[in-house]
């Protein structure tokens, strides 16, 4: 959809950050890992700088350990739950430095971590008997899924008690997942459809008590939603169309959801089949992955003021870093995520130049080290 004031995503945040020039335009910082480990992923950063994710904890392939990192030193090894396959993952982290995620990976419980009361399992919905915590806000409110093996429910957990979403076909016994909320308290992810004219899982918007459909970007086709701010945008995939092989071709979304319908803008690919917009902070900078169906080459992406960009293009000459996917900003504007440093799996952070050195020491966040 195309609007007369421009890209619907630039609209509806108003100001937004200046493009990045052709020269470098962001300073790289390896996340450490867990102690003895050599690989590591990031998956989200909070508005002080901390990160989370998975790391490895020795050179071998297992185990991965989710941790909490702030800027200095070996990342902390947040553990798993008892009983657990050694397993664990942190997919988001808030200003307070509360992590949910998930704990054992061959039947995945949710939890909750904070540095006082240590990691702590968030019970599923009845009927169910594991899950996955996906986003947490500030209020402390966590979203994910809840899951018995045949059905996943998009589920809310306030004060560790959760609830049900719903999903669009009104079931119990469907398909959903809720990915992301905002301050707000408003969630995306995606859920089933009523089966007609076809049974297909689309974006959905849980707002005020409804359970709203995003669309996407052809009629009866899959799309998803990954992250939604505080200024109406939410953000994700959907399928444009089909390769001549009959696999579908997907592109980044962003959905505007401040009008009474919501509005649907392909944010491009850069030529490649497949797309995924994963985060947006409230200036409008939307951070992602592009790829081809068949896997590699993956890259990391920026979209902002119209305009989709490698990150890998926006880097020092010479960094050894190949960024294969962006997975959250945060509102000064700083990216997380995961690529090869000279070969090896390692996570990042990104943060924008110039005037990073006097943004770390404001903020008292990261201090930049070389490697």
């Amino acid at each position: 959809m195309k609007s007369r004031f421009g890209p619907l995503c630039v609209r509806l945040v108003g100001v937004v950050l200046l493009a990045p020039s052709a020269s470098a335009a962001y300073q790289v910082l390896a996340v450490d890992t867990i102690a003895g480990g050599t690989q590591n992923f990031a998956l989200d950063i909070n508005n002080v700088g901390a990160v989370t994710g998975n790391s490895r904890t020795t050179s071998s392939s297992l185990p991965l350990n989710a941790y909490f990192w702030s800027g200095s030193g070996a990342a902390q090894n947040i553990g798993v739950l008892p009983g657990s396959n050694n397993f664990s993952r942190g997919y988001a982290i808030n200003d307070a430095g509360v992590i949910v995620g998930e704990s054992d990976n061959n039947n995945s419980r949710a939890f909750r971590w904070d540095a006082a009361s240590g990691m702590t399992e968030l019970l599923s919905i009845a009927g169910t008997s594991g899950g996955v915590a996906h986003d947490i806000n500030n209020a402390g409110v966590i979203v994910g899924i809840s899951s018995n093996g045949q059905t996943s429910r998009p589920t809310r957990w306030v004060n560790g008690v959760a609830s049900d979403l719903g999903s669009l076909d009104g079931q119990t016994n469907t398909f959903g997942r809720a990915w992301g909320l905002n301050e707000a308290g408003d969630v995306v992810g995606f859920s089933r459809r009523q089966s007609s004219p076809v049974s297909v899982s689309q974006a959905t918007l849980w707002r005020n008590g409804g359970v709203v459909n995003l669309g996407s970007l052809l009629p009866d086709s899959f799309s998803e939603a990954f992250a939604i701010n505080d200024a109406n945008v939410a953000v994700g995939t959907a399928v444009s169309g089909t390769t001549p092989g009959g696999t579908s071709i997907r592109r980044a979304v962003c959905w505007d959801l401040s009008g009474p319908t919501p509005a649907i803008q392909d944010l491009g690919s850069l030529g490649y089949t497949f797309a995924e917009a994963l985060d947006v902070n409230d200036a409008g900078q939307i951070v992602g992955f592009v790829t081809n169906i068949s896997g590699l080459p993956q890259r990391a992406f920026l979209w902002e003021n119209g305009v989709m960009r490698d990150l890998n293009d926006l880097l020092p000459a010479n960094s050894g870093w190949v960024l294969r996917s962006a997975e959250g900003i945060n509102e000064q504007g700083w990216i997380t995520g995961y690529g090869t440093l000279n070969g090896v799996t390692r996570a990042f952070v990104l943060i924008p130049e110039p005037g990073s050195l006097a943004l770390l020491a404001l903020l008292g966040g990261l201090a930049p080290r070389r490697r």
